[in-house]
């Protein structure tokens, strides 16, 4: 029969996945595949002889003991080719061992395969089936032997008859353990092994069961409903009907068969195989035997619908496996795609083998200069250069804290004052330029403050909200203030009521800047952490610079920070007030102005209306002799604390104004930010060459796990990279 008329399609499509399955691809991308699942017994081996034309062994204790991986093609020459696909977790040694293992075979009928299997068994560690076996006499102990293993035998047929198919057979299922041979653990490692291969979404399971048993409790199905869900890839293939005596159990199987019960969406297909003690029939003479077994009753009533018989199975399995091949090819090569510049992005990131001193530093020195590269960028607004900038926001530092230092400006400037400065026209919170009155500014995004346990004892924990400024007059608090401390002065007060009332109207100073260095402080922690999360993913080596290094150099900047913090207070609240700033002097005039304004059109009157005071046309009328009793009216006390009260609001005004640009510039700014001792700089190349090598061993050497992941990083680049080739070929 010609290949394109047994509905076969391109066999270089095919090619292409076979060409995959054999560089291990599908234990990283699934492929398209076929997998023939079963209890042990369930006529399996019998099923996939029937499909391939391979005669599998039926010498005791050689049942299927991996998985095993039949291709066949068609060829001008017949030949058999075995050889073992070793499993990715495999060290290097065992794996040469096994690509070693080779055997070609001329004819199907020729050879002993019972020989090749005991040879593939002994290569791949299986336990022989008994111990008075010739092979166990030769081992001796079988104590490090397993009776299962997850490598791949790979059979590949050749011949003129051929048509192209590639199946995967799967150790069946048992529930019992055989003393010398399996153990419990053994059941549960086969169950997974089969569930292994019926997950992947690109894969047609095979449900072998026989037709002599309840076919609605097989565990087999229950298995394969657990990994198709909706059983769309999953197809029962019924055997043993012969053994089906009795006609309500036949007729059950024709209800499967004629599609009767929807359970699976690829249906039921029915075959035959030879007797288990038929060892000389041809695979001609076995095809003629079940289509003359398919004609009696009661099955002739179904062996010509398309699903009875190995030629029906065949066809039909052929086109699903073309069928699923053309549909998720496309997908395989953007996952292979995807996946190869993963691994690359990983083995970029874990950097060369760092087993020497002086390897060991320049990894850490490229990490370092990463590690700079984007704390430049954060803290110059760079943000289109680096991709974790848009997906992590809260790393787009320098953003942060500008917004964080507008809030604090805006709430000292309205909120930070104990009592609220008096004038003419009443109280007032501030006179600064069109800021809220009523509302306190805060910032739009959380800050962790108890999350790093490892600056508690820095930091200030307790969340400081800042109360509105008190409504009490002021002027009566300064007149008790200054009757408390006055002396004999005339004319003037003491010079320490201006240090004692400007000291308590800055009250409220301390927690407002401690509390806002303390969420600069974790933004920048924050900031850091996650950058050396993303500059170095190697747990180990992360987990090691931070607790050898980076960790106390890092409190040590924000102590620092701190205290540099507490030192401004100090110098601005415990000294003595003092400014050379001319808007001291303006903002005074300006104040005493104010007061001699108001005086006046207290004072004002009509023309021609002695008794009048009303304004007309915007202009007031104002007698001499009101005049002379303005400054006679007021006494030497009240005159006194308007004079402190506008000295205090005037100064208040130029140091809070001080303050908050110095804690910016210098606290924020170069203690946190761009100083040279800032904690953004402790990672960086001049500090990595001041590591000693005991330093650079614990920190960046590689220990046995890390070797093991850098090989099987750069052995799964090698496949991905031979996996694009065939894809593009």
């Amino acid at each position: 029969m010609d290949e394109t008329d047994s509905g076969l399609g391109n066999q270089a499509l095919l090619t292409k996945i076979d060409k995959l399955r054999e560089l291990n691809v599908g234990s990283l991308v699934p492929l398209p595949q076929l997998v023939v699942v079963g209890d042990q017994s369930s006529g399996k081996s019998s099923v996939l002889e029937s499909l391939t034309g391979f005669s599998f062994p039926r010498a005791a204790g050689l049942c299927t003991r991996y998985a095993t991986q039949i291709t066949c093609r068609r060829e001008a020459v017949e030949t058999i080719n075995i050889s073992i696909i070793p499993h990715p977790s495999s060290s290097q040694a065992r794996r040469d061992a096994l690509h070693q293992f080779k055997s070609h075979v001329t004819n199907t009928r020729g050879e002993d395969f019972a020989k090749i299997f005991e040879d593939a068994n002994k290569v791949m560690g299986i336990r022989p089936a008994s111990s008075s076996d010739s092979a166990s006499e030769s081992e001796g102990n079988n104590d490090d032997l397993n009776a299962f293993s997850q490598d791949i035998l790979k059979i590949e047929i050749n011949g003129p008859q051929q048509n192209h198919l590639t199946v995967i057979d799967v150790p069946g299922i048992f529930r019992a353990a055989t003393p010398g041979l399996t153990t419990e653990s053994d059941i549960s490692l086969v169950q997974d092994m089969v569930k292994g291969y019926m997950k992947d979404p690109r894969t047609i399971i095979l449900a072998v069961i026989p037709c002599n048993v309840d076919i609605a409790t097989q565990e087999i199905l229950k298995l394969a409903k657990d990994a198709d869900l909706e059983g769309v890839r999953t197809m029962g293939v019924l055997t043993k009907p012969d053994l089906a005596t009795e006609r309500v159990t036949q007729q059950a199987v024709i209800d499967l068969v004629e599609g009767k019960r929807n359970d699976l969406r690829l249906g039921y297909c029915l075959v035959k195989n030879r007797g288990a003690d038929d060892n000389k029939s041809s695979l001609r003479q076995r095809n003629l035997k079940e289509k003359e077994f398919f004609q009696g009753a009661p099955w002739s009533t179904i062996s010509d619908n398309g699903r009875v018989g190995i030629e029906s199975l065949k066809q039909r399995l052929r086109e699903l496996l073309m069928d699923i091949s053309k549909r998720e090819l496309p997908n395989v090569k953007a996952e292979v795609g995807r996946k190869l510049g993963e691994k690359r992005k990983l083995s970029e990131i874990m950097g060369p083998s760092r087993g020497e001193t002086n390897e060991q530093r320049l990894y850490l020195t490229r990490l370092g200069t990463r590690f700079q590269t984007i704390s430049s960028h954060a803290l110059n607004a760079y943000y289109t250069d680096e991709q974790m900038f848009t997906e992590s926001p809260h790393m787009r530092l320098v953003t942060r804290i500008i917004k964080l230092n507008d809030a604090f400006s805006h709430t000292f400037a309205t909120r930070g004052h104990l009592r609220a400065f008096h004038t003419i026209s009443g109280l007032v919170y501030d006179d600064d330029d069109d800021m809220a009155k009523n509302k306190a500014h805060k910032v739009d995004f959380p800050i962790p403050v108890s999350k790093y346990k490892e600056l508690h004892d820095i930091i200030v924990t307790e969340t400081y909200d800042c109360p509105m400024p008190l409504t009490d007059c002021i002027m009566a608090h300064i007149e008790g203030v200054y009757k408390d401390s006055r002396g004999p002065e005339l004319g003037t007060f003491n010079g320490t009521l201006l240090g004692t009332t400007f000291k308590e109207q800055s009250s409220k100073w301390e927690k407002l800047v401690l509390s806002h260095i303390t969420n600069a402080i974790v933004l920048v922690h924050q900031f850091i952490f996650d950058l050396l999360t993303d500059c170095c993913p190697d747990p180990s080596v992360r987990n090691a610079l931070w607790d050898t290094v980076l960790l106390d150099q890092l409190r040590g900047c924000y102590s620092r920070a701190m205290q540099h913090t507490r030192f401004l207070l100090t110098v601005e609240r415990e000294g003595k007030p003092m400014t050379y700033n001319h808007y001291f002097n303006a903002n005074l005039q300006k104040a005493r102005s104010g007061r001699i304004l108001a005086e006046v059109k207290d004072k004002g009157m009509m023309p021609g209306c002695n008794n009048c005071r009303h304004i007309t046309g915007g202009q007031t009328m104002v007698s001499t002799s009101s005049l002379q009793n303005l400054a006679v009216d007021k006494g030497n006390a009240k005159q006194t604390c308007e004079d402190v009260h506008d000295i205090l609001r005037s100064y208040y005004k130029v140091a809070r104004k001080r303050f908050v640009d110095v804690v910016c510039q210098q606290v924020i700014d170069h203690y946190l930010l761009n100083g040279q001792d800032s904690p953004l700089r402790v990672l960086c190349a001049t500090r990595v060459a001041q590591l000693s090598e005991d330093q650079l061993d614990e920190i960046a050497g590689e220990d046995a796990g890390t070797k093991r992941q850098r090989v099987l990083v750069t052995e799964e680049i090698q496949r991905l990279e031979a996996a694009m080739k065939v894809l593009r070929g």
